[in-house]
């Protein structure tokens, strides 16, 4: 396989079959069973720097047939056998000084550009690796009859910025005439008079550096120009470090204009407001009137999910571009949707309708159907660019950590297929303010968060912590002491059934000998509230067989509030859920927890436990 730092071509998937290409073959998979069908040689056209770079990948596929371009041709390979079908050539006239490169198929039809050599040659020798960045012509090629089905000849069109939809080929040209230029300024003084501030500001640094450029859509069919419209794309890309360059997408008649920047790397400048000025623009495919646009504050290059645009860490809705919303978990409050990758994240999100899979310390993955939380495939790492594929109804990841010296102790391809749905321990992810608290559902010593099937988000404590400080994790300090050195403890939660409840996985975990903890529900200046507060029990040390053994006393904000706690008495046994509500407790800043355990005089209890804590703001205080 490809060094992972050298930026290979992703793998693609189709009609049950898997091709991925390795430092100088081409490799063919069953998908379902690993089966391998056929491989072939092909060391100099091996396409690297597709992430660094930005140049475009050089494999494409159909349910029969696998396409790979290479010098001034393209091959056709059975996708059965991996044997030549038929190659095709580069349009007359372009031969001699082009070579191909950019592909894509559809509807039996490859659709290529040609570059001229001379270019390419000078970036080989330069960055000892193939790097294609424009072209000034687009291309069809009917692949049955193997005859040309049309040419666009334009100015200076980037690979990035083509996009096949299903009636219309669409691509940016750097060329725009100078009355269209004139228009676009027009408008912008226009617009500029009825803003102040900061937005003026931001307004008149862009008129200075203004990006414009032509968005062009032709027949898919004969080539035919159908409509060619200015469009100003400042900000659109090269913003911040690993900036990266425009690109386009196609999906439901609209085109999204964004920057392809591809290295995870830069949580940091992230958080330090570097890319806030990182742009969307969404235009109409059907003629290509500009629909939205604003600053999109994402990290890494945005991908179309449904009806979404997921722009790492928000996502937008691709008809208006108004920002999905969710529940914060403590306050009620709408803020941003917004998802964590924990640990080292490098590489792209890949996605199906309902999943997102990417690089998060380990193998990661998202079910947007039940916004759960990122969670993990461990012992595994995905690439430095794409090689989660979703299709065939699997999940595919071919081996890409060549070159990697992390001890992941999954060095190999991992096909994942559908299993029976179950709620697995996730790190949830959130922003905005945290107080004052509405809702805190805490889970001592769980693995990870949880949302219960009644819609709590249960946060573990302590927090599930990335390694890198830099992410969008919820932050939570309760600042706990203990009277022992046992502090956590955790169950595996499908071994260890716990009676009495409908939520077992809560009292799989707990802290043990906790002697206080403070919940921060209300911050400075906010008005006091009245809570209800619930506390979950469970006895899970085998060690306790006969009442008496653990007693303690629970207080809340100084007052004891329960005396004597002997939760294997009073549940009835081990593994046996018990939970005690407390209301009306008025709380002005913290909520102050403190157990204590019972001093016998025959023998020393056991520390005290505690499985989790709910409290709800039932009213305002006085």
């Amino acid at each position: 396989m490809v060094n992972r730092h050298d930026g290979a071509v992703g793998p693609l998937s189709i009609n049950g079959r898997m091709f991925i290409q390795g430092e100088d073959t081409i490799m063919a998979y069953d998908a379902y069973n690993g089966l391998f069908l056929w491989k072939r040689s092909n060391p100099e056209t091996i396409r690297t720097g597709v992430f660094f770079n930005n140049s475009p990948g050089n494999l494409v596929a159909s349910d029969d047939s696998l396409y790979y371009m290479s010098g001034d041709k393209c091959f056709r390979l059975d996708a059965e056998t991996g044997k030549t079908v038929a190659t095709y050539n580069l349009p007359e006239g372009m031969q001699e000084k082009h070579q191909w490169g950019y592909i894509d198929y559809q509807d039996g039809k490859i659709f290529g550009t040609a570059t001229i050599r001379e270019e390419i040659e000078k970036k080989l020798r330069r960055r000892g690796k193939a790097a294609v960045d424009n072209t000034d012509a687009i291309f069809a090629i009917d692949v049955n009859t193997g005859k040309l089905a049309w040419v666009y000849q334009g100015k200076s069109i980037q690979h990035q910025t083509i996009a096949i939809g299903p009636d219309q080929v669409y691509f940016i040209d750097s060329s725009i005439t100078s009355e269209q230029r004139a228009d676009i300024l027009r408008q912008d003084k226009s617009d500029l008079q009825n803003l102040t501030g900061k937005e003026r500001e931001i307004a008149e640094d862009r008129a200075k550096k203004i990006d414009l450029r032509l968005a062009v859509a032709v027949d898919i069919k004969d080539g035919k120009q159908a409509w060619a419209t200015p469009v100003d794309v400042t900000d659109c890309s090269e913003i911040g470090i690993g900036g990266g360059r425009l690109t386009l997408m196609y999906h439901n008649d609209k085109l999204l204009l964004c920057g392809a920047n591809a290295n995870g790397h830069y949580w940091q400048q992230f958080m330090a407001g570097n890319f806030s000025r990182r742009r969307l623009v969404a235009l109409s495919a059907k003629d290509g009137y500009k629909i939205w646009s604003k600053d999109g504050n994402y990290r890494h290059r945005p991908i179309i999910v449904g009806d979404q645009v997921l722009a790492e860490p928000w996502s937008y809705d691709l008809a208006t571009g108004d920002q999905k919303m969710r529940k914060h978990p403590l306050t009620g409050e709408e803020v941003p949707w917004s998802i964590m990758r924990s640990g080292h994240h490098c590489g792209m999100i890949s996605a199906a309708p309902n999943m997102l899979m990417f690089r998060s310390g380990y193998t990661g993955f998202y079910d947007l159907k039940t916004d759960s939380g990122t969670r993990h495939f461990a012992g595994h790492r995905t690439g430095c660019w794409i090689n989660a594929i979703v299709a065939n109804g699997l999940v595919m990841i071919p081996e890409s950590s060549a070159g990697c010296v992390c001890l992941f102790s999954i060095s190999s391809t991992i096909v994942l297929e559908p299993r029976e749905p179950r709620n697995d321990w996730s790190i949830i992810s959130s922003v905005g303010k945290v107080s004052p608290v509405k809702n805190m559902a805490l889970n001592l010593g769980a693995p990870g968060d949880r949302r219960s099937a009644s819609g709590t988000v249960w946060l573990s404590y302590p927090r599930p912590r990335p390694s890198r400080a830099t992410s969008l994790d919820l932050p939570l300090d309760i600042k706990p002491k203990f009277e022992s050195s046992d502090k956590y403890n955790s169950v595996n939660t499908r071994a260890n059934s716990i009676k009495e409840t409908e939520t077992g996985w809560l009292y799989t975990s707990q802290a043990i000998g906790l002697s206080r903890c403070e919940l921060p529900l209300i911050g400075k200046d906010e008005q006091a509230g009245v809570y209800n507060v619930r506390l979950h029990f469970a006895e899970l040390d085998e060690n306790v067989k006969e009442a008496g053994q653990r007693l303690f006393d629970v207080s809340i904000q100084g007052k004891t509030v329960l005396s004597a706690v002997d939760v294997y008495a009073e549940s009835g046994g081990l593994r046996t859920a018990l939970v005690k509500e407390l209301s009306g407790v008025v709380v002005t800043d913290n909520l102050v927890i403190e157990l204590t355990s019972q001093s016998q005089s025959d023998k020393k209890s056991l520390p005290p436990i505690l499985n989790a804590v709910e409290v709800i703001r039932v009213s305002e205080g006085k």
